[in-house]
């Protein structure tokens, strides 16, 4: 299988500034908002460690898995246990049953062809009454809709070789996500979104109609609990 990810960052600018990131910010909220000590705290896709690292608590154990060459190098820099990882769709992930107390997945599962798969191995690596913080891009957004109603490419990914490609091949609305993640044996806790965004580049946005009318925001966010 071809990984495109191997060598998709090459530093801070090509990765993008998480640290001011919308989506960061709210997904750092609810995982502080759990308060928790002591805890094995899992990241996958876990980029630079970013998100790991900004976490208050850090009386916590924290592991990565990351297939990028420079966000290894990175996440290991910030002394977080970092494997190097390409979900194949067949290999169970690395870690022994109910091991975690949280396992986060921010933008990874529209990367994934069976989602079905990936889900089960995090409900297997959960404790009981482990979280699942997740997020993906919401397919339903605003901004989407606008560019479709106009006949423009809704920001879908259409060949893995763009020079703009992220490997995008699953794409959810609030719905869709909340029937997988209740399909593998996840109950509901929150569902938040970023912002709605008013441009194609998403400089125009509004985090406070975000808010109100979650379901056409452009990140889906959604923290879950282990039945």
């Amino acid at each position: 299988m071809k990984n495109i990810y191997k060598n998709l960052y090459k530093d801070n600018a090509s990765s993008g500034n998480l640290e001011n990131s919308p989506r960061m910010k709210i997904m750092l909220g609810m995982a502080n908002n759990l308060r928790l000590n002591n805890k094995n705290i899992l990241d996958i896709g876990c980029h630079d460690g970013t998100f790991l690292s900004l976490l208050k608590n850090r009386e916590n154990n924290f592991f990565g898995l990351e297939a990028s060459d420079w966000g290894v190098e990175q996440a290991r820099k910030k002394g977080i246990a970092v494997q190097q990882y390409f979900f194949d769709d067949k290999t169970s992930l690395p870690f022994k049953d109910n091991f975690f107390d949280l396992v986060v997945a921010g933008e990874i599962i529209e990367h994934i062809f069976d989602t079905d798969f990936f889900l089960e191995e995090i409900h297997r690596i959960l404790k009981p009454e482990g979280k699942l913080l997740i997020s993906t891009p919401n397919v339903a957004s605003l901004g989407r809709r606008l560019l479709l109603l106009f006949g423009i490419n809704p920001i879908i990914e259409i060949s893995p070789n763009e020079p703009a490609s992220s490997g995008h091949i699953r794409y959810f609305t609030f719905g869709s996500l909340k029937n997988l993640l209740e399909k593998h044996k996840f109950k509901i806790i929150a569902f938040q979104s970023d912002c709605v965004n008013f441009s194609e580049n998403g400089k125009i946005k509004s985090g406070f109609l975000a808010k109100i009318f979650p379901k056409i925001g452009a990140s889906i966010i959604c923290l879950a609990r282990k039945k």
